[in-house]
C-alpha cells in the first residue's frame, strides 16, 4: 500500500496508518506552557541531585582501589599498541640478504628488549594529515609491563632462547659440498620422476574418486586447480626432496632446514632449476599504467611477482613442519596429535548459538572476499584427475598409496560416521609451490592477493579475455526468455556441478572469474549482480563518451566496480569482522568526502596473502554458517527454509523468475551463527553430501588437516607473535577463551602446545564489537593493512597515475551494498541500510527507492574534452 509521501508500507519504517493517540497530542498542544514550566522545574530539581550523587561518587572513587582491565579491553590495547604490518619471512631474508655476515652471538641484541623504533605506525600518518581518526588515547595504548619476555620492536613475546621467530640470528650451516648438493638435486629429481610413475600405475587402475561422491565435489567441483600447477608442483617437490636429502646428508637441525637452508647454495643457474616451471616474470612494467594487470603483476614495480597470481602464499611466521620442510608436525611430546576429525568431534560440536546482530549475508560477503583473493593449488593426478587415498589396504602399501595423500583417520566409535563403518576421510596435500632454492614447502595462491574484483574478471589475461564480450566494455552473460540477465553458462559436462537432466532443460551452471562460483546459491548471487553492476555501468559509461572504444569501456567500468568491491569491504564488512576501534586505530576507515590518502602506498609491504590467513584465519566464517538455509517471497507472507546441503553446487533455481530475490531477502533477514567452536551438522557432517548418499564431509576436520598440511604454527606460538604471553598451561588461557571450549580442548590436547590454530583462534572470546578474537584479528589485521598499503592501485591514493578525481571519489563512497543489491536483483523493493547487520533501531529497512540509499552517479566520468587520437588499450 502506498502512503501519501509515496513509500512503500514497510511496518516500523514507513506507513501511511491513521497517526496514534490524537486526542492526548491535542491535549498537550492545548496546556503546552504550564505543561513545559512543570517539565522544566523537574528538570532543575533532578539536575541538582545528579550533580550531588556525582560529586559523592568522585570522592568515593579517588579513595578506592584502582580496578583491573578487562580481559577484552587488554587484547584489544596490545593489539592496538603492535605495529602493523607485522614481520614476515620477507623482512627476515631481506635482513639477511641485505647483511650477509652473522655476528657472533654475544654481540647479537635479540636477547634483550630492542629500544623504540620508528614503525609504520609511528611515523606521521599521511591519512592522519589528510582528515584521517584522530589518535587512539595514551591510556588505551598502555601495555602490561609484567610480562618478563624478551621483546623487539614487533613487540612479539617469544622467549629469549626461542628460534624459531624472525627476531633470530641465523645459525650457522655447514659448508655443502659439491657433490652433496648435486646428489641430493638427483635424489629429488629421481623422486619426482617415481611419483609420475606411480601416477600413471594409479591411473591405469583407475585409482581415482568416483564422481557424485562429496570427496570428488570437493576435489574437483570446489578445489578446481590449473593445468599448468602441474608442472609448478613437480619443480616444487623436487627442491622438497632435495632439502630433506641435504638435510639428512649435514645433519641439519629442524630450525637450520626451515629458516637457514637457502643461503647454502644458489640453484638459479642449476639444471635442475626448470624455467619452465617457474612463474615467469614480467618483461617490463609500465609505472605509468591506468589500469591493474589481469593477473596482478607489476602492481609492485620493484617486486613484479608480489600478489601476483601463481605465486606463494607468505608466512607470517615460520613453517612449522616435523623435519622442518615438509612433514606434517607432531605433538611436543613427539607423539601423534590427535586426530583431525577427533578434534572436531571434541571441540566443535554442540550447540551453536545464533548472532545478535550480523545476519547470514555477513558469511556469503567474507566467503565473496575470499575468493577474490585466495585460491590454494591441489595435487592432482597427470590428467588432473583426482587422487584417492581411502581405499582397503592403502596404509600397509606405500606403493599404491600416493606421497600426496594425508587422509584423515576416523576414530572406530565416531559419533556419526561409525554407523556407516567410516575410519577414513580423503584428503590430498596442497601442490608444492616452486622454487629454484633449498627449504621447507610453501602453498600456491592460484589467484591474485589484491581485492581486486578477480572474482568477476578472472585472475589471468586468458580468464578475463573469454570472459569479455569485446563490445561495449561489456561481460559474458546469458539472457533469459523473460529478459533476465544471468552470468554466461558452463558447457562442460564434466565441470563436477553440471547434471544431465538440467542440461537437457538448457539449465546450465555458471561461468565467472573464480570457479567456485557454483559453490553455494547465494554466492553465485553475488557474483551475479556484480557482473550485472559492471555491465549496466559499461553501458553508461558509453552513454557519456560516446567516442570510447570496448577497451576503455571494460577498464573504467572494471575500475570503479574495483573500487566499489574495496570500499563495501573497508566500510562495511571489516568494521564488523575487527570492531570499529581497531578498524579506526589501524587507519583502515575510508576517508570521507573528496580527501585522497596521500605517500600512504608503500613499496616495501608486500600485500600477498599469508599461509595462516587463508589456511586459518579467514575461514572463520565457516563458523557462521546456518545449516538451514531461508527464503521469503517478494509480499514477504511466504517464509521457507531448505537444507544447505541441497543448495550447493545447486544454481540452478536461478533460471526461475524471483527466486534470486527469495534467496537475497532471506539472506538479509536471517542471522547468521555466532563465530565460535560449534558449527552445524550440515558442515560437519554433510559438506557436499550428493543425492542419495548416506553422509558427506567435515569441513572442520578438512581445515584443521589443511592447517597441518601447510606447516601452519599452532595456537600458542601466534599468541606471542601477537604480542600476548604463551599459555603455559591451559589454565592460562581462562581468560581468553570460552570457557566450555577450553575445557573440551583440554580433552582432546595432551598439551597447549599442541593446540591447532584454527580450533584455538575459535575458542577466544571476541573482542567488543567485532566478530573475532585477538588472534585472529591480528592475522586479519596484518593482511588488511597490506591490502591496503601494498596496493598501488588503492581506490584512495592520491599519488597514482590511475587515481580518481575529487569528484570521483565523492561517487564512490557513495557505494553501498544495499544500494548494489536493490539495483541489480530483480523485485528487491526495500532493504535495511546496512544489509550485514539485522533489521533494527539505526539501521532500518527503506525502500530501495530511498535518498538514504544513495546512488553512484557516473556524470563526473563525462570527458568533456576528450584527448583526440588516445585509444586506450588498442592493440597495434
Amino acid at each position: 500500500m502506498e502512503s501519501s509521501r509515496g513509500y512503500t508500507e514497510i511496518p516500523g519504517v514507513y506507513t501511511s496508518s491513521p497517526r496514534a493517540f490524537v486526542g492526548a497530542r491535542r491535549l498537550c498542544r492545548n496546556y503546552q506552557t504550564c505543561i513545559g514550566a512543570t517539565v522544566l522545574t523537574l528538570l532543575i530539581i533532578s539536575l541538582v541531585g545528579l550533580a550531588s550523587v556525582l560529586i559523592g561518587q568522585s570522592i568515593a572513587t579517588n579513595n578506592a582501589e584502582p580496578q583491573p582491565m578487562s580481559a577484552t579491553n587488554r587484547t584489544l590495547v596490545t593489539l592496538m599498541a603492535l605495529p602493523f604490518p607485522r614481520r614476515d619471512r620477507d623482512w627476515y631474508n631481506s635482513r639477511w640478504d641485505e647483511n650477509p655476515v652473522i655476528p657472533d652471538a654475544k654481540d647479537y641484541p635479540s636477547s634483550t628488549p630492542e629500544p623504540p623504533t620508528t614503525t609504520q605506525d609511528s611515523r606521521s600518518d599521511p591519512e592522519e594529515r589528510d582528515g584521517g581518526d584522530e589518535d587512539v588515547d595514551e591510556e588505551e595504548m598502555m601495555m602490561n609491563e609484567d610480562l618478563n619476555w624478551a621483546r623487539g620492536d614487533d613487540r612479539s613475546l617469544f622467549p629469549r632462547d626461542d628460534g624459531f621467530n624472525w627476531a633470530r640470528m641465523p645459525e650457522p650451516v655447514p659448508n655443502v659440498t659439491d657433490r652433496d648438493l648435486s646428489e641430493s638435486l638427483a635424489f629429488g629429481s629421481r623422486d619426482e620422476q617415481w611419483r609420475d610413475e606411480l601416477e600413471r600405475r594409479m591411473e591405469a587402475r583407475n585409482m581415482s574418486l568416483q564422481p557424485g561422491t562429496p570427496s570428488h565435489y570437493h576435489q574437483h567441483s570446489f578445489r578446481k586447480t590449473s593445468p599448468i600447477v602441474r608442472g609448478m608442483a613437480k619443480q616444487g617437490y623436487l627442491m622438497e626432496r632435495a632439502t630433506q636429502e641435504i638435510g639428512r646428508r649435514m645433519k641439519l637441525s629442524r630450525e637450520q632446514s626451515t629458516m637457514d637452508s637457502r643461503r647454502m647454495a644458489d640453484l638459479g643457474a642449476s639444471p635442475y632449476c626448470d624455467s619452465e616451471n617457474q612463474r615467469s616474470h614480467p618483461t617490463r612494467c609500465d609505472e605509468k599504467a591506468l589500469y591493474r594487470s589481469a593477473d596482478g603483476s607489476c602492481n609492485n614495480l620493484k617486486n613484479p611477482l608480489w600478489g601476483a597470481s601463481f605465486t606463494a602464499f607468505r608466512r607470517g611466521l615460520p613453517a612449522i613442519y616435523d623435519d622442518g620442510v615438509s612433514i606434517p608436525r607432531r605433538s611436543v611430546a613427539k607423539s601423534e596429535l590427535p586426530s583431525a576429525r577427533q578434534v572436531s568431534t571434541g571441540v566443535h560440536t554442540g550447540h551453536h548459538a545464533e548472532s545478535k546482530s550480523y545476519t547470514h549475508l555477513a558469511m556469503t560477503w567474507g566467503q565473496f572476499v575470499d575468493h577474490d583473493i585466495t585460491a590454494t593449488a591441489q595435487t592432482k593426478g597427470p590428467a588432473g584427475e583426482t587422487i584417492k587415498c581411502c581405499f582397503e589396504g592403502a596404509l600397509n602399501n606405500d606403493t599404491i598409496i600416493h606421497p600426496e595423500c594425508l587422509a584423515i583417520q576416523i576414530p572406530k566409535n565416531d559419533s556419526f560416521y561409525s554407523s556407516f563403518n567410516k575410519t577414513c576421510m580423503e584428503f590430498t596435500r596442497s601442490a608444492p609451490a616452486p622454487r629454484c632454492e633449498l627449504g621447507p614447502r610453501d602453498q600456491l595462491n592460484q589467484l591474485t592477493a589484491y581485492l581486486d574484483g578477480s572474482i568477476i574478471y578472472g585472475s589471468t589475461s586468458e580468464e578475463m579475455d573469454n570472459l569479455r564480450q569485446h563490445t561495449d566494455g561489456l561481460l559474458k552473460t546469458q539472457v533469459t526468455d523473460d529478459g533476465r540477465e544471468l552470468l554466461p553458462p558452463s558447457n562442460d559436462s564434466n565441470d563436477g556441478c553440471n547434471l544431465k537432466t538440467q542440461m537437457g532443460w538448457h539449465r546450465y551452471c555458471f561461468q565467472s572469474g573464480d570457479s567456485r562460483v557454483n559453490e553455494q546459491i547465494m554466492l553465485t548471487v553475488m557474483h551475479t549482480i556484480w557482473a550485472r553492476e559492471h555491465n549496466s555501468m559499461a553501458l553508461t559509461l558509453k552513454d557519456l563518451n560516446p567516442e570510447w572504444n570496448d577497451e576503455r569501456l571494460f577498464q573504467e567500468a572494471r575500475r570503479i566496480i574495483v573500487a566499489q568491491i574495496q570500499h563495501i569491504t573497508y566500510h562495511e564488512y571489516i568494521p564488523s569482522v575487527l570492531g570499529p576501534t581497531l578498524t579506526k586505530a589501524k587507519r583502515l576507515s575510508p576517508l570521507e568526502g573528496s580527501k585522497h590518502l596521500l605517500l600512504s602506498y608503500d613499496p616495501s609491504i608486500n600485500a600477498g596473502i599469508s599461509n595462516e590467513f587463508a589456511a586459518a584465519a579467514f575461514r572463520f566464517g565457516h563458523s557462521m554458517i546456518q545449516g538451514l538455509v531461508q527464503k521469503i517471497d517478494q509480499e514477504g507472507k511466504n517464509v521457507a527454509f531448505q537444507q544447505l546441503k541441497k543448495t550447493l553446487f545447486n544454481p540452478f533455481p536461478l533460471y526461475d523468475i524471483g527466486v534470486m530475490g527469495d534467496y537475497a531477502r532471506g539472506s538479509i533477514a536471517q542471522m547468521s551463527c555466532a563465530v565460535d567452536t560449534y558449527f552445524s551438522a550440515q558442515v560437519t557432517h554433510r559438506l557436499f553430501q550428493a543425492r542419495g548418499a548416506k553422509y558427506g564431509l567435515d569441513l572442520v576436520a578438512i581445515n584443521i588437516q589443511r592447517g597441518r598440511d601447510h606447516g601452519i604454527p599452532p595456537y600458542n606460538r601466534w599468541r606471542m607473535m601477537c604480542g600476548f604471553p604463551p599459555a603455559l598451561n591451559f589454565t592460562d588461557l581462562r581468560q581468553d577463551m570460552d570457557r566450555g571450549a577450553l575445557d573440551a580442548l583440554s580433552k582432546v590436547y595432551k598439551s597447549v602446545d599442541d593446540i591447532d590454530l584454527y580450533s584455538g583462534g575459535l575458542a577466544e572470546l571476541p573482542m567488543k564489537d567485532a566478530l573475532v578474537g585477538p588472534t585472529f584479528a591480528c592475522i586479519l589485521t596484518d593482511q588488511f593493512v597490506r591490502l591496503k598499503r601494498g596496493d598501488r592501485f588503492w581506490y584512495e591514493n592520491g599519488d597514482s597515475p590511475a587515481k580518481f578525481t575529487p569528484n570521483q571519489l565523492v561517487e564512490i563512497r557513495k557505494a553501498s551494498l544495499a544500494r548494489i543489491l536493490c539495483n541489480n536483483i530483480d523485485g528487491m523493493t526495500a532493504i535495511q541500510r546496512w544489509p550485514l547487520r539485522h533489521f533494527e533501531t539505526g539501521n532500518p529497512r527503506l525502500p530501495c527507492a530511498s535518498i538514504a540509499i544513495p546512488k553512484v552517479d557516473l556524470s563526473p566520468w563525462q570527458e568533456d574534452d576528450p584527448l583526440e587520437n588516445y585509444n586506450y588499450g588498442k592493440k597495434d
